[in-house]
Formats: structure tokens, sequence, C-alpha cells
């Protein structure tokens, strides 16, 4: 005969179990969803402030820029193959059809670009070479 302490201490062990099976893939799968929200967040704002940039290149605003951005991991910036839009990507991970989301613009002028690998923050510059535009990146303002 089992005492009743040690049938609720058994029936708690079991519900703990039971929480801890079921809860920790949730809560793993709800952190993994936040870093990806996170990261596509981080791809919009730079896909932003990359656009602007180069639309004010594109207008004759300016004849050159420089903007720091943060670029998460997985982000790809590119352009057709005419070089007139720009396009900018990352991979979220998920499966089809949410595997890339991807930003694009068109501009009146060639573009020529290149973009950090790694994640992290960057200096982009923006200039206008012999009516293209060019985006190159450093990791320092000078």
């Amino acid at each position: 005969m089992v005492s009743r302490s040690l049938e609720k201490m058994m029936l708690i062990a079991v519900g703990l179990s039971s929480a801890l099976i079921i809860g920790v893939p949730v809560l793993l799968y709800a952190i993994n969803t936040m870093t990806t929200t996170q990261q596509i967040q981080y791809a919009q704002q730079a896909s932003e402030a990359i656009f602007n940039a180069t639309q004010q290149i594109d207008d004759g605003e300016l004849t050159d820029i420089t903007i720091q951005a943060y670029i998460p991991s997985k982000f790809a910036m590119m352009t057709d193959e005419s070089g007139f839009t720009l396009q900018i990507s990352i991979d979220t991970g998920r499966p089809q059809p949410e595997t890339c989301m991807t930003w694009s613009e068109v501009f009146n002028h060639q573009i020529v670009v290149n973009y950090p690998l790694e994640p992290g923050n960057y200096y982009f510059t923006f200039a206008m070479v012999s009516n293209v535009i060019h985006i190159t990146y450093s990791t320092s303002s000078s």
C-alpha cells in the first residue's frame, strides 16, 4: 500500500514531466519565431535605409551619401540583369512559401552593389560614378 503523500508526489512528478516534455519544444519554437521575426525586422529597416539613400543619389539630390545600417545574417543585396532593379532579401529559414522575404525597387540609373556577407553594423557609401550608382560598404565611417 502506497502512502497518500507518495501518491501526491508521484502525480506532481508526472505532471511536471508532462509540462516539460510539452513546454520545452513549444518554448524553443517561440524563441526561434521571435528571433526570425527580429532578423526580418532588421532586414526591412536596412532595406528602407538603403532604398532611401539610393533614391537620393538616383534623383540627383546628392552625389554621394554614407549611412549606417545593421545587416542581419542571411542577408543578400543584388541587382537584376538590367542593373536598374535593386533587390534585397533575407533567408528566413522557414518552410516554403515563406523561405525568403524580398524587397525590390526600380531606379533610373544602373546600380553596382557590393554587400557584406557577415552580420553586423556597416557603413554603406552610395556614389554616382559615370552615371552608375555604386553601393559599397565598410566597417568604419572613413
